[in-house]
């Protein structure tokens, strides 16, 4: 191996080993019975009320002025919200017909659609063009994470067995923990708020307990039985996440002009596994959480190889 490979191999380890080191944590504490479900319920509603809202209205906010955009900058948001729907819209048309719980038909769409953009996409963007060049991948959480939370709310809600009300499926809409952090986000933006220091400091520290909390809870609720059991569907979603999302959104994004910074925030965004709120969400919505449990976990285990390959063709290709 090449040290350019060996370097974009130990680029995308370095991001996601860690991950699978805390999901394990996770594990050998539920074996040892220090964590027992009822705890990890407390925690897991934890998580989706308070630490996951706080980490995306922290991110949110600290993608700087949005009257600084450019055209250039819009096209690629437009292009971002469009490629979502295009991949969520393939997802739907690939299961709907083949896959008969609605519990689960929820929880896959969602798995192909929605990246661990927050954790991952800033992380893989810093590694390949610095901190000094994030501008364009962190502006892409403003339009990205309210998308993939609005969708996932109506997903999840349409399919989760309840008879739909559209009054109803709007409240849930409007009082998701997520939607509520990222529109508070956006409003701090828009009027240009500025939060107190101490005030601020104590945000970024609670933001700091949301990622590593929910793969530490997340390892410890995984049903390793389950997974033979839910195996067609876990093969899929890992294809269809990790191998079609990317190769449909930068595919898409080179042939419409985008290039360099651009295509490594589309990629940042579409080849990231799964989001780990996916399953927090799946829980807390009466959908088929333990299936989204396996669909983060192992999306994220196999994404070391997945990210590491994007990157060595993008760029071979000169694409990044």
């Amino acid at each position: 191996m090449e040290m350019g490979d060996m370097e974009n191999f130990l680029l995308a380890f370095n991001v996601v080993f860690p991950i699978f080191l805390i999901m394990m944590l996770g594990v050998i504490l539920k074996r040892k019975n220090m964590v027992d479900d009822k705890s990890l319920n407390v925690m897991n509603s934890l998580i989706f009320r308070l630490f996951m809202p706080t980490l995306l209205f922290f991110n949110i906010y600290n993608t700087g002025d949005l009257s600084t955009l450019s055209f250039d900058n819009l096209k690629l948001l437009a292009y971002a919200f469009i490629s979502i729907l295009i991949v969520l819209f393939l997802a739907w048309l690939i299961y709907m017909p083949n896959v008969k719980d609605k519990k689960k038909l929820s929880v896959l769409i969602q798995g192909v659609y929605r990246g661990n953009f927050v954790l991952f996409g800033l992380a893989i963007a810093d590694s390949l063009y610095g901190k000094e060049n994030l501008g364009t991948v962190s502006l892409l959480t403003a339009i990205v994470i309210p998308t993939f939370n609005v969708i996932a709310v109506i997903l999840l809600e349409y399919y989760s067995g309840n008879e739909v009300n559209k009054i109803k499926l709007i409240k849930q809409v409007f009082k998701n923990p997520l939607i509520i952090a990222t529109l508070t986000a956006i409003v701090f933006l828009v009027l240009k708020i500025n939060i107190p220091k101490p005030v601020y400091k104590a945000v970024g520290d609670i933001s700091k307990i949301a990622t590593p909390l929910a793969f530490l809870v997340l390892g410890a609720g995984l049903k390793f039985g389950n997974i033979l059991k839910n195996l067609k569907y876990l093969i899929s979603v890992n294809i269809l996440r990790l191998i079609g999302n990317p190769l449909i959104t930068v595919g898409l994004g080179k042939l419409l002009g985008f290039q360099g910074i651009e295509l490594v925030a589309l990629l940042s965004m579409s080849a990231c596994p799964t989001a780990v709120v996916s399953y927090t969400m799946a829980k807390e919505m009466n959908a088929d959480g333990d299936l989204a449990g396996e669909i983060v976990a192992t999306t994220s285990m196999l994404s070391i190889f997945t990210i590491f390959c994007w990157v060595l063709v993008l760029k071979n290709l000169s694409w990044i």
